[in-house]
Order: C-alpha cells, then structure tokens, then sequence
C-alpha cells in the first residue's frame, strides 16, 4: 500500500513536473512568438507608410508636370507651379523621412535596398524640382517628361518588404495561436487562475494583431482609391487644356478674320480655361486641406455680387440658370465662397438637369445658399460617399468630367468658414445647401441710416427698426 502509494506520489509529482514544463515552454513560444509579429509588424506598417508617401509624391509629381505644361500653353500662371512645387518639396521631404527609419529598422542587404532606390528616386524628384526653378522660356515647359524608373525601382522595393512582412505576420500568428490554443486547454484544466490571466494577455496580443492588419488593409484602400483617381487625373485635365489649345490654334490660323467665329471661339476658350482653373483650384486646396494650411480671410460679403459673378461664365455657355437676388450678406472667405458655389453650380451644369436655380434664405444667423437642378440625383448606393475625396466606380471616376474632390474640398471649406454643405433630394429635385453664418442687421442698419443722413432723431428711428427686422 506504501509502495502504491509512494509511486502515485512519484507519478503525480513528474505529471505536475511535466505540465509546468509545457506551460513554461508554451508561454515563452507564445511570448516569441508575439514579439516576432510585434516587430515584423511594424516593418510592415512602416514599409506601408513610406510606399504611400512614395505613391503620392510622384502623383503630385505628374500634377505639377501638367500643370508646368498648362502653364507653357498659358492656361494656369507662374504662381500655380510655385504653390504646387512647394507640397511637392514638402512630400519628397516626408518621404525621405520615412524611407530612412524603414531602412535603419530593416538593417542588413534588405535595408541597403531600400535606402538605395530610395535615394535615387528622391535624386529623380530633386532634379525635376531644380529644373522648374529655372527661367522659362515662353510657350514651352521646362520639363518635357519624368524617368519613372527610380519611381518603379524604389515602389518594388518597398512591396517587396511589405509583402515578406505580412507573409511573416501571417505564419507567426497562425503558430502562436496553434500554441496559444494547447496552451489554453492544459492550463484551463491544471491552472484555471493562471489560465484566466494567459488568456487576458493573449486575447490582448490579438487585438493588437487585428489592429496591425486592419491599418494595412485602410492604408491600401486610400493607396488604391488615389491610384485610380490619379490614373483618371491626366485625361480630366487634358481635356479642356487640348480645348484651349486647339481654338487658339483655329483663332491664329484664320478663325479672328470672321468676328463672329472670334467670339465663339473667345467664348470655347474662356469656358474651358475656367474649367481648368476649377480642377486647378481643386487640386490645391487638396494639398492645402491635407498639410492644413488654408488660410481663410473672414469678412462680410455680398452674396449677390458674389453668386453673379460665379454663374456669368455658364449663363454666358448656355446654361439654364435662375437666380433670385435677395440682398443678403454672409460671415466668410469671398474666395473660397466662389470656388464652393462654383463647384456646385459646375457639379449640377454637368451630372444635374436641365435646369438649375440657386436662390438664397435668412434664419437664425444663418444663410443658405440653395443649388438645385431637376436631374436625377446621385444613387442610393453612393449616398454615404457623396462628400468623399478620390471616389470612383469602377476604373473610372463616379462622376464623369470631374476628378473627384470638388463636392469634398467644397464642403470643407463650408466647414472651415463656419458653416456647412448638405445634400437632400425631394419631390424629384436635387438640392445641395451651403449654409455660412450671417448677421443680417449690418445691411439692414445701413440701408436705412442712408435714408436718414443728417437728421440724429431719423438715424435713432432707423437703428430701431434695423433692430426690429433682425430679430
């Protein structure tokens, strides 16, 4: 009986001995094992972040090439190429930044790679820049086209190490959750308390794993829905550049004998250069939004004055457009109010019905500007995206002729002047509704203080009833 029960003992001591064995050997591979995903993913976010910068510096490369040959065919000015060179230097430098911590977290031949392709590629976009500082010569670019190659180079590189990276994350997870799970079950069974604590932190260790992959998945979504926008950036601007080009070329060869041929072609080309400072203008405040440095000058407006002048252009075209002045005023940017009601004026000339009314309303401090047309609106299906930048469908933009910021880069700029852009549809009607703050007493106070120059009693009279019309 001694002796059984001296072997029980011996047996449960070496089955007691043998399970802390395998709880400490499993613990510590599920601890490695965790590490090794920690680090390789971070390499991986980090070869991520620097092949997104990489993307979007050379498309704004491209948009500052085209927009240097829009400036050779005068269509955009010198200063539209500074502004763009400037977010251009700023990306070269943001991508140095971080091609350089990705290559010193690397180490290794693996690492070399990255900080030679990437040096080459930040060479080509050097020289691209020094050749736009110089001296140009009228009528032609001072860049004709940029080598792609170092681009390729340095973007190969980079996927290479994301795509080894996420391999590696993927193998390391799978095993220590193979591990995690025997690991799990033997303490659940032998150590609950110590179970419920190993549990904790490998539960925790996963979350940090589905963040890790749920960032690459984000980041890689922005990088494609930029690349498809890109990819359909060039024909957008082309097309009212070549406009442009083509009736000044009809102008010179003969069209300005014929006054009324003149003025047609006048007309196509102020149309489509206004277009193009649209798309122009869109872009930069793009950039401006994205590095937060739009500077917005805040002061009271004549709404009337300032939608006239927006629509002339497409009444002067064609368009069907009605307006009801009002006499009202507004708290904001007079710049930034014409690119927002331009682009939505531009957006319902296009996408819109055949006719279109913009009228304004007063109420509460708040002034609305209403755009409507009787077209048939966006789909349902679009609905959540219709303020969304780089929105696309399918290999082309959402809606045709348009590079996809305009309805986003207006509504933030409502924003930023302390207002607001929405879009409703009713009763077969599409309305998108600009609101600006607006103190309606200042017009109202110095319409009727003109009545009453020179009488004080009058002027007192006129303030109070400014005061009553306010309220």
């Amino acid at each position: 009986m001694r002796r059984l029960l001296s072997s029980a003992v011996v047996v449960l001591g070496v089955a007691s001995a043998i399970l802390v064995l395998i709880v400490a050997v499993s613990f510590i591979a599920v601890s490695d094992g965790s590490q090794d995903v920690a680090r390789e993913g971070k390499i991986a976010i980090g070869a991520e972040a620097a092949l997104s910068q990489a993307v979007v510096t050379w498309n704004t490369a491209n948009q500052t090439l085209t927009l240097e040959q829009a400036r050779a065919a005068r269509a955009v000015g010198p200063a539209t190429i500074v502004r763009s060179v400037d977010i251009l230097e700023a990306g070269v430098d943001e991508y140095e930044r971080r091609s350089t911590e990705l290559a010193v977290a690397i180490g290794g031949q693996e690492g070399a790679a990255v900080a030679t392709t990437s040096a080459r590629f930040v060479l080509e976009l050097e020289a691209f820049i020094a050749a736009l500082s110089t001296v140009p010569t009228p009528g032609e670019p001072r860049v004709e086209t940029l080598d792609d190659g170092p681009y390729q180079a340095a973007v190969g590189t980079l996927v290479a190490v994301r795509d080894d990276r996420v391999q590696d994350v993927l193998v390391e997870a799978e095993y220590a959750g193979q591990v995690a799970d025997g690991l799990r079950f033997l303490v659940t069974i032998a150590v609950p308390i110590t179970a419920m604590l190993l549990l904790r932190s490998i539960t925790r260790r996963r979350r940090e794993r589905e963040s890790m992959r749920g960032e690459l998945e984000r980041t890689q979504a922005v990088i494609s829905s930029k690349d498809e926008f890109v990819a359909n950036l060039s024909h957008e601007l082309r097309t009212p550049l070549t406009g442009v080009y083509g009736f000044a070329l009809a102008l010179e060869e003969g069209g300005a004998e014929d006054p009324e041929t003149t003025l047609e072609l006048a007309g196509l080309i102020a149309n489509d250069a206004a277009e193009l400072s649209r798309m122009v203008d869109d872009l930069i405040t793009a950039g401006q939004v994205e590095t937060g440095n739009v500077v917005l000058d805040i002061q009271e407006i004549d709404v009337d004055a300032e939608i006239e002048a927006v629509i002339e252009p497409f009444v002067r075209s064609g368009s069907n457009i009605e307006f009801t002045p009002t006499g009202d005023v507004a708290e904001a940017d007079r710049l930034r109010f014409r690119q927002v009601v331009r682009n939505l004026v531009s957006n319902a000339v296009k996408h819109g019905g055949t006719n279109i009314d913009i009228f304004t309303e007063y109420g509460g401090g708040t002034l609305s500007v209403f755009v409507m047309d009787d077209g048939d609106g966006i789909a349902d299906e679009h609905l959540t995206q219709v303020f969304d930048r780089y929105q696309h469908e399918g290999t082309g933009p959402r809606l045709q002729g348009s590079v996809g910021l305009g309805l986003a880069i207006a509504r933030s700029l409502a924003i930023g002047m302390g207002g607001n852009l929405t879009y409703t549809r009713t009763n077969g009607l599409t309305y998108f509704v600009f609101r600006l703050p607006s103190h309606r007493m200042g017009k109202l106070v110095e319409r009727v203080d003109d009545q009453a120059l020179g009488d004080e009693s009058a002027a007192k009279s006129a303030s109070e009833v400014a005061k009553l019309f306010s309220r």
